[in-house]
């Protein structure tokens, strides 16, 4: 058996279980509630898993390990460390907090959660047209899956393209979160085998002679230093630790991120949720590591980034061991790919037809069942403009997909983070204070990036993170000039008879 055939028969395989598994999700949809957060009857070990997939996906398998490869340890040390740090005190700080609004107003995404937290239709919409920003993550999905299918199955990156669009469109269109949730799990499983294997192929270049350490710095000696000034990214104490750190506290409120906590049953499945997502995370962002044994090992010229992993796959395993690798980075992929699926078109469903439809006069038994009916048609629309968007960054890269991936992403948490901090644990602030805060923190991300502000402009955390800033500062000052006596709880909740009819 040829090495493509060995490579199908598993890709084939991995197609198979996953299709088994969202078989079994799609049979547990009941109405739009299901289809957008599930059935609450999924375990949290299952439902940290998928968190744990979603966070990583194959910017940590695929893409970013290139940016690695590029500019060595000091890379390793902000997205393998300084981010995780902040997403676990993220996670560990907002999630229970937020559950527990959600479930008092039935929130089903983001945008509404803020709606109804803050009594504002404006916020649900503006919010809602704000996640469309997440389209960038879902070109750099598709970019790094194009690359590694066409590499191992043989195929060209036109049918590469459409195999990795067309398969998770399939079954969410079907089944929603409640396929979703299920096939995250399984995917997260099989990335836990092939994290292994990835991590252990270079164990030998780390505790052997002369180190991994000692290698990369026999090629240059900024890859083995904690700062590279000659890097895009890393130049520096404050875009390592600092930029990275704010960065993973504040990307958690991603739709597609945050609304996990609302597929659980009550608050105490969280800590057991968290546990095995921390767990899960630690060993994935570990993956990154491969970008440094690639530097150590492959010779000739020095690679484009995007196509680091690939490229290793081929020179360092075997048929069947390549295989199985490339399964688990088609499960990486997918598994974000999915929830940014579940959580794009539940958004326009929920959030911009359903209070359309409400205002029309549409019954809520009506407006679910065309709810989930519009959500599919959105993401019939959504595929070419994505594949669109996917092939100009293959034909012409400006450097990674992961720099367009990080501008769009991290413009759409700097806006978000603060509406959701503040409205959970601050009960006075106001709609204007925290729209003024997401306003501020767009324009100072996008300002600054796009208007070369500062030394360190081109690298997106850098931007994020004085937006961030700006944003708690915007809302802070909003306390102060509004000077009216605290709530006994958040606004929405307070007046949740009101605003459950308009907004919920």
């Amino acid at each position: 058996m040829t090495d493509t055939a060995v490579s199908w028969a598993f890709f084939l395989g991995y197609l198979a279980l996953v299709g088994g598994a969202a078989a079994v999700g799609i049979r547990r949809v009941q109405g739009f509630a299901s289809f957008s957060v599930g059935d609450r009857r999924t375990s949290p070990v299952w439902v940290g898993l998928a968190l744990a997939a979603n966070l990583t996906s194959a910017a940590t398998f695929v893409i970013n390990p290139g940016l690695m490869y590029l500019y060595g340890l000091s890379g390793l040390l902000g997205y393998a460390v300084a981010t995780p740090l902040g997403i676990f005190l993220g996670l560990a700080v907002l999630t229970k907090a937020f559950r527990r609004v959600g479930d008092k107003t039935a929130a089903l995404t983001v945008p509404h959660w803020i709606a109804d937290r803050y009594g504002s239709r404006a916020l649900r919409f503006f919010f809602a047209g704000l996640s469309l920003l997440q389209i960038t993550f879902l070109v750099l999905i598709v970019v790094g899956l194009t690359l590694v299918l066409s590499n191992v199955l043989g195929v060209s990156r036109p049918v590469a393209m459409a195999m990795t669009l067309g398969i998770p469109l399939v079954y969410v269109m079907w089944g929603g979160a409640s396929a979703h949730t299920l096939t995250n799990s399984v995917q997260a499983v099989i990335m836990i085998v092939v994290a292994v294997i990835l991590i252990g192929s270079g164990i030998g270049l780390v505790v052997g002679e002369p180190g991994l350490l000692a290698r990369l710095a026999a090629i240059d000696p900024v890859l083995a230093a904690p700062v590279n000034p000659e890097s895009l990214l890393f130049r520096s104490v404050f875009e390592v630790f600092v930029a990275n750190f704010a960065v993973g506290v504040a990307v958690i409120v991603q739709p597609h991120v945050m609304s996990k906590a609302l597929y659980l049953r009550d608050e105490r499945d969280v800590n057991v949720y968290l546990g095995v997502g921390f767990a899960a995370l630690v060993l994935f962002f570990s993956v990154l590591a491969v970008g440094l044994y690639a530097r150590a090992t492959l010779g000739g010229d020095l690679l484009p980034p995007d196509q680091v992993v690939p490229t290793y796959l081929v020179e360092r395993f075997g048929a069947v061991t390549r295989s199985v690798v490339t399964v688990g980075l088609v499960a990486a992929g997918f598994s974000t790919l999915e929830g940014l699926l579940v959580a794009l078109s539940t958004i326009f469903a929920n959030d911009v037809y359903k209070p359309f439809a409400r205002r029309r006069g549409v019954s809520e038994e009506e407006a679910d069942g065309r709810a989930i009916r519009f959500s599919k048609a959105f993401l019939v629309a959504l595929v070419p403009v994505v594949a669109v968007l996917s092939w100009g960054q293959i034909v012409d890269p400006n450097l990674s997909v992961a720099i367009l991936a990080q501008n769009g992403v991290y413009g759409l948490f700097a806006a978000t983070f603060v509406p959701i901090l503040f409205g959970v644990f601050v009960p006075r602030v106001t709609t204007g204070g925290v729209a003024a805060a997401a306003v501020a923190a767009l324009l100072v991300h996008f300002g600054m990036y796009y208007g070369e502000v500062g030394p360190y402009w081109n690298n997106p955390a850098v931007p994020a993170t004085f937006a961030l800033a700006t944003s708690a500062a915007v809302a802070g000052l909003s306390l102060l000039v509004a000077r009216r006596p605290p709530d006994t709880e958040p606004a929405a909740l307070g007046r949740a008879a009101e605003a459950a009819a308009p907004l919920s």
